[in-house]
């Protein structure tokens, strides 16, 4: 089953905010969210899962244990720092060597789905020609977040499916 994804707009929109921390933040709020939908699927009784207070790099090992593919985590892991970064030093910035590792946790599919996202932004929007390595880092992290929200979305659907048959 399909559901609607009323977020998606507010997604996209808070991943051109006009500062990183804003973008970064707001970037993981959305991700967040779609774990914790994903988690609730993966889960007999989802109501306990907000008595355990988990964090979101907890959350992410424990949908991995539940059926996230593993090689997801990585990824979703190195987002997280990211964020948690912005959260506890003021001087954060998105330097090249945070994307770079950034990109570089993420699964030979996902940096698949980052490239194409990025090739059919830049033909539909007539962008630079450049390639995505030659991007500023605010924009290849969200190019980034778009695909980790993307393989959550795909990873529900499963979930939702495989619900659904049972």
């Amino acid at each position: 089953m399909n559901r609607p994804d009323p977020s998606e707009d507010a997604f996209i929109a808070a991943l051109f905010g006009e500062d990183e921390l804003g973008v970064v933040v707001r970037a993981h709020i959305h991700i967040e969210a779609r774990l914790l939908e994903l988690l609730e699927l993966l889960v007999e009784d989802p109501k306990h899962l907000e008595r355990m207070t988990l964090d979101f790099s907890q959350r992410v090992h424990l949908a991995t244990a539940l059926g996230l593919k593993p090689e997801h985590a990585p990824g979703l892991l190195a987002f997280g720092s990211i964020r948690n970064s912005f959260a506890h030093r003021l001087d954060t910035q998105l330097s090249d060597d945070r994307i770079n590792n950034l990109y570089k946790a993420l699964s030979p599919g996902d940096k698949e789905a980052v490239q194409g996202a990025y090739e059919q932004t830049r033909v539909v929007m007539k962008g630079p020609d450049c390639t995505f390595k030659e991007l500023g880092p605010k924009y290849r992290f969200a190019l980034i977040s778009v695909a980790l929200r993307a393989m959550l979305l795909v990873a529900i659907r499963e979930a939702d499916d495989r619900q659904h048959r049972t």
